[in-house]
């Protein structure tokens, strides 16, 4: 007689599909919190550092106490391996002011001579753009934009878009860098009509290839804002891309949008 064999029994497919899906799980949860304590990390990199530029400026006034340093290299301020540092001055007015922002990776925060705390975002009027508001009004930083003096966030003029100016450059020129290590941080204020009927698709921050013209990223503000809101993106330049043209746009059909405090950093 043949002998009997025990039924041998494997995982089902059902079985499998359960532990790849409580595996993908686990890893997104691992790696959501990881990205959390990167964030935090350079966020308090970013801030330690304002901090202790903002303390040897500190020290300088007190030998000149009317003034700010004019440059960050009278202060003693060097950019580090992580954070780039962008220093405005005006010493002309009474009581003189400043502004310093720290640049790491995608993050950008500030000190002032009114704001001593470390706040996300660049300080109200400053713009690496050069965008003199007074002087060049009819040469606003965003081609295509018109001047508007009847609304900004900081006087005396912010850059209008009508309906349907999309694609509007930074300038009109190409950005370059070091593939890998030199970042573009794109920061400003928008405002819309309360019937302005903008999306994402092309009402956004673009940062585009110079040489093909495709698309590399965009961060987008759709939507209608009846307050000023903070929008800010980032970009690497890379390989693939070694030149990037930067842009926003008002794709509405139906109002417009304002610009303001426009700032353009670059980090590395």
């Amino acid at each position: 007689m043949w002998a009997k064999t025990k039924n041998q029994h494997g995982f089902t497919i059902v079985e499998l599909l359960i532990v790849i899906v409580v595996i993908a799980i686990l890893a997104a949860i691992t790696i959501v919190a990881y990205n959390g304590i990167q964030d935090r990390a350079r966020v308090s990199t970013a801030v330690s550092a304002l901090n202790q530029a903002s303390k040897k400026i500190g020290l300088w006034r007190v030998d000149n106490p009317t003034l700010y340093p004019a440059t960050m290299t009278d202060a003693g301020i060097t950019d580090t391996p992580n954070v780039a540092f962008q220093y405005t001055v005006d010493n002309a007015v009474s009581p003189a002011t400043y502004c310093l922002t720290a640049t790491y990776g995608t993050l950008t925060y500030y000190v002032s001579s009114s704001v001593t705390q470390p706040q996300p975002g660049v300080c109200s009027g400053y713009n690496t753009l050069t965008w003199d508001k007074v002087q060049a009004l009819n040469s606003p930083p965003v081609s295509g934009a018109t001047a508007d003096t009847s609304t900004f966030r900081t006087s005396t003029a912010s850059m209008r878009l009508a309906p349907g100016a999309v694609g509007r450059n930074l300038l009109g020129v190409p950005y370059s860098g070091t593939p890998g290590q030199t970042v573009y941080t794109v920061s400003m204020w928008v405002k819309t009509d309360p019937t302005w009927n903008g999306t994402n698709n092309n009402s956004k921050i673009r940062f585009g290839d110079a040489s093909t013209g495709g698309i590399i990223s965009a961060c987008g503000y759709g939507g209608a804002k009846a307050s000023w809101t903070m929008v800010t993106c980032s970009q690497i330049v890379t390989s693939g891309a070694p030149t990037m043209n930067i842009s926003v746009g008002n794709d509405g059909t139906i109002g417009n949008i304002w610009i303001d405090d426009l700032s353009l950093s670059r980090a590395n």
